[in-house]
């Protein structure tokens, strides 16, 4: 082998080992990046599940610090165990409780309002009150204390032990940026929230007036009878104010609302039912319209004022005897909407609320122990909303009620509607009478032709009729026959005195214009004949714009009457429901 070809071998032999070489290192490259990527991965699921471990460990950290602060007020927690025995005793009409009541556990605590509140109560079942520990625990805490004691008193079927304190009950803040009393009356400043949190958090607008959760059972138990007369009486007085302070544009959505939908009407016996609603509530996506809608809303507010929607009689009755303990979830009211909570377990899901809520030492910290436990992983102990969260907007409360199954609380708001609901019959008849006139328009050669229920447009229709008719049509290209007969002229003469080819010509020249002129005549003819056929297809069609208008003026004004009629039914049936209402 010469030189040249061995080192031509070892060339390549060199060309073939680089060329391994590089694949190794970008296959081991490869690698490396894959392993780099794992092992970024891996570091990233350590570093999140150290912070999870981390932000448990100090939720756990906290909780027991807390729970080492709550284990300072070990009296009052005791106090608070003891007084839920002697309420659950009291409510559920265990018979006697002076064992509970003797209970060295409910010992008195500084500044807490339950201890003396649920001694006031211990001898409800005898139908009596303890007056002196009662006003202990309003001085204590107004609130509190009377919404404690009014809820307990309705529970046992004595709400008229309570009715002083009813109102103060019933006190509620009517805005958001208001405070509830305390015990010296000064108002307790409310968390200030801006609008952007508040829409985070699903709460109505600022300028919406609240219904608290103890406010609202205690609007069902009056609505059920539970309070008696005069509970329902302030129960509706509280109403009245609440709806005084509605501003202009919740008045408006009050109204949009309670005409969205028909009410329930009530059918043969105990059945129910309603045309805007399906079984579970749902609003229909269509609006109804204004006339069977206001008919409705006529036949509830007749059935109002003649007792066929009435309230349940007012005799306060025990709503919980013999019930084992606290319910665990809601029971739908008897004859009423099967998501509805019955009045005896929300006054008792309020009570509950407020035993547990603690004494002022402990509250925040309670609060935040419950925070806590969830967020190392217990279950929340699922008790309802608290007695002081809000149960609802009371413009959308009212407008449910009023247009609910639950004959009750229909009746019960029946007054408190009233003025609302006249008001908003009376603008949809006046937009409906102030809705445009059916009219029809027509184009015929360039016009528009109206028709309207005053003016039935026979001018205008005249005048396009014969401006169409009038105008001129395509007839004969007149040049091109004179043209072509001038050249069978020429062609004649020029045939007679030059010679018979000429006549060829002639006679060209003679079918060329015969035929200029045999289609243009056609052409005019079909023109005038399109002409004239629009003219009566307007003419048709105008016939039938003109019977359609009249038709719709008539089922118009025809309607118009009826609602007028029936608007003037429904004024009729709301003065008596509040000629009937009790003051």
């Amino acid at each position: 082998m010469s030189t040249y070809s061995s080192w031509r071998s070892d060339q390549g032999n060199m060309r073939a080992l680089s060329d391994e070489l590089a694949a190794q290192a970008a296959m081991a490259r490869s690698r490396e990046a894959a392993l780099n990527r794992r092992l970024r991965s891996l570091e990233g699921d350590l570093s999140s599940r150290v912070e999870v471990l981390q932000r448990l460990v100090n939720a756990l950290i906290e909780l027991g610090e807390v729970r080492e602060e709550l284990a300072l007020f070990a009296p009052a927690r005791r106090a608070r165990d003891a007084a839920r025995a002697l309420t659950r005793a009291v409510v559920t009409g265990e018979g006697d409780v002076s064992h509970l009541r003797r209970a060295p556990d409910l010992a008195d605590v500084p500044g807490y309002w339950l201890v003396p509140a649920a001694l006031a109560v211990a001898d409800l079942p005898a139908g009596r009150v303890d007056a002196e520990a009662a006003q202990e625990a309003l001085l204590r805490d107004r609130r509190r204390a009377a919404t404690y004691l009014v809820a307990v008193c309705a529970l046992v079927g004595r709400p008229g032990l309570a009715r002083e304190w009813a109102p103060w009950a019933l006190d509620a803040p009517v805005l958001p940026a208001a405070g509830w009393g305390s015990a010296d009356g000064a108002p307790e400043p409310a968390p200030a929230r801006t609008t952007s949190a508040r829409a985070a958090a699903g709460d109505p607008a600022p300028d919406e007036v609240l219904v608290t959760g103890a406010e609202r059972a205690l609007w069902l138990a009056a609505a059920a009878g539970a309070l008696g007369d005069d509970g329902a009486a302030d129960v509706r007085r509280a109403l009245r104010e609440r709806v005084a302070l509605l501003d202009d544009d919740a008045r408006a959505r009050w109204r949009t609302r309670l005409l969205e939908a028909a009410p329930a009407l009530p059918g043969g016996g105990a059945d129910w039912g309603t045309p805007a609603d399906d079984a579970r509530g749902r609003r229909r996506a269509a609006a109804p319209d204004t006339l069977p809608l206001l008919r409705s809303w006529a036949a509830w507010s007749r059935a109002v004022a003649d007792g066929e929607i009435v309230a349940p009689a007012a005799e306060p009755r025990p709503l919980l005897l013999g019930a084992a303990g606290v319910p665990s979830g809601a029971t739908a009211a008897p004859g009423g909407d099967e998501d509805a909570e019955a009045p005896g377990e929300a006054l008792l899901r309020v009570v509950g609320s407020l035993v547990d809520e603690g004494a002022p030492v402990e509250r925040d910290l309670l609060q935040r122990a419950e925070v806590l436990g969830e967020r190392v992983g217990r279950a929340p102990e699922d008790d309802g909303p608290a007695w002081d969260a809000s149960a609802g907007t009371l413009v959308d409360l009212l407008v449910a009620d009023a247009r609910g199954t639950d004959p009750g609380r229909a009746a019960f708001v029946a007054p408190l509607v009233a003025d609302d609901l006249r008001d908003a019959s009376h603008a949809r008849a006046a937009q409906l009478a102030a809705a445009p006139a059916p009219s029809r328009a027509l184009r015929l050669g360039g016009r528009t032709v109206t028709v309207t229920p005053t003016d039935d447009a026979t001018a205008p229709a005249a005048t396009a009729r014969a401006e169409l008719l009038a105008r001129p049509v395509e007839g004969p290209s007149w040049g091109v026959v004179g043209a072509a007969g001038a050249a069978a002229v020429v062609a004649l003469v020029l045939g007679i005195v030059a010679g018979p080819a000429w006549f060829v010509v002639t006679v060209v020249a003679g079918v060329v214009a015969a035929w200029q002129w045999f289609a243009g005549e056609q052409r005019g003819r079909d023109q005038r004949m399109q002409a004239q056929q629009r003219a009566e297809q307007f003419d048709a069609d105008l016939a039938a714009a003109r019977r359609d208008v009249a038709a719709e003026a008539d089922r118009a004004r025809t309607q118009r009457e009826a609602v007028a009629t029936v608007v003037s039914d429904l004024d009729e049936a709301l003065a008596d429901v509040g000629a009937r209402t009790p003051a």
